[in-house]
């Protein structure tokens, strides 16, 4: 089976470099992250001064380009499965439509790697698959026929990576994104930075997260609120792999307080069926985290459907368009009701490039309909318009 788009767009984006001035016109946006610390080794490293730089600067530049009134700022984690270099070049690619839409981002670059990990121990091991034939047209042989097998192949993937470190690669990037958060971590220090800002500058926070950084999100949110005088008036989910226990205990206390207004988007349990990863695994990412790399087979995710619709406080939290409430949630493939509650991504890769979701995404934040469509911004063009923009105004 062949890439998806998601995968396709991923490993695109991974050969992309981007040249030393197109790193440097990030800096204004991009927090570079290393084992939670601020990056020091990295394409783009990071320090507390940019930090600074970003709210003493670059924000109130922005703020001042849009004329009077807050002006939205939303925090940006990319997924587990996005490498170093695709986050920059997915960055680079998105940051003028935010900006296109009047929304400062700021994307967390934070060395995920499950991606390359997950499919480094596949590799390795891949020929466990065959049993004592460990050459290439046995392999073939044997791996071909099962593909038709899908439960079966994928109950062989999932005893596999658990039993060569799968649990462990996911312990540490869970781990990875907590440290990020916690005293002395970069996302802490940039929860500080954010909390004096916002006593002296009007602005709105917005945190979204895809995949894996709804995990990030769930501890840097908390972060920022339990500092006292910080409020998210929106937070999006995009198939998040957060377990919901996690969920529960980190984000729903905030929910009405410290989190406003929140989303999840999913697929439709059948869509997340149909799905693959690395073309061997028969179904969502989803799936294989829950069975392969929770330290509990079977914990539900929240990014399930299923584990939404069997979980009595999740099903009555979470209300589905035109019905309204404090959690929302938007089942893919939705294309009609409310214009921010529609998504037609059908792989889990896609949700963060999809043009529905990305625009529901947005609408949430400004609150407004008629916003820059994330499937229609020119890119290159509308970054060179904002820049020559705000350096127009004194």
């Amino acid at each position: 089976m062949g890439q998806d788009k998601g995968e396709a767009r991923n490993a695109r984006l991974d050969a992309q470099e981007l040249s030393a001035e197109e790193l440097e016109a990030l800096r204004p946006y991009v927090v570079e992250l290393q084992n939670g610390k601020f990056a020091t080794t990295a394409e783009l490293n990071t320090t507390e001064a940019d930090v600074d730089a970003i709210f003493s600067t670059h924000l109130p530049e922005f703020a001042r380009s849009r004329g009077p009134g807050p002006v939205p700022v939303v925090f940006w984690a990319h997924g587990g499965l996005v490498g170093e270099r695709s986050a920059l070049a997915y960055a680079q690619h998105n940051i003028p439509w935010w900006l296109a839409n009047g929304i400062y981002p700021i994307h967390f670059v934070w060395h995920s790697g499950l991606w390359a990990t997950l499919g480094d121990l596949l590799a390795d091991h891949l020929g466990e698959l065959a049993g004592p034939a460990s050459d290439t047209a046995a392999l073939a042989e044997t791996v071909a026929p099962l593909s038709a097998a899908t439960d079966f192949t994928d109950g062989l993937i999932e005893d596999l990576l658990r039993s060569v470190g799968g649990p462990e690669v996911w312990a540490a990037m869970k781990d990875n994104a907590h440290r990020a958060s916690e005293a002395g971590g970069g996302a802490s220090y940039v929860a500080e930075a954010l909390r004096a800002y916002l006593e002296v500058e009007p602005a709105t926070i917005h945190a979204a997260g895809f995949s894996a950084g709804t995990v990030f999100q769930r501890y840097f949110i908390p972060e920022v609120v339990h500092g006292g005088g910080a409020a998210f008036n929106t937070c999006s989910l995009l198939v998040p792999s957060l377990c919901t226990e996690s969920f529960k205990e980190g984000l729903a206390p905030l929910l009405g307080t410290g989190i406003k207004s929140l989303t999840l988007f999913g697929m439709q349990e059948e869509l997340a069926l149909a799905d693959n990863v690395f073309g061997l695994y028969r179904k969502s990412l989803l799936y294989l985290i829950q069975a392969a790399l929770n330290p509990t087979p079977g914990t539900p995710i929240l990014g399930l459907q299923e584990s939404v619709f069997e979980d009595p406080a999740l099903a009555s939290l979470f209300k589905t368009a035109p019905a309204a409430g404090i959690a929302d949630a938007v089942w893919s493939v939705a294309t009609s009701g409310p214009l921010d509650s529609r998504s037609t991504a059908t792989t889990h890769t896609a949700f963060d490039d999809d043009a529905h979701t990305m625009d529901s995404v947005v609408r949430r934040i400004t609150g407004r309909e008629n916003i820059v469509s994330y499937g229609t911004t020119r890119h290159a063009r509308v970054l060179a318009f904002v820049a020559g923009s705000a350096r127009s105004r004194p």
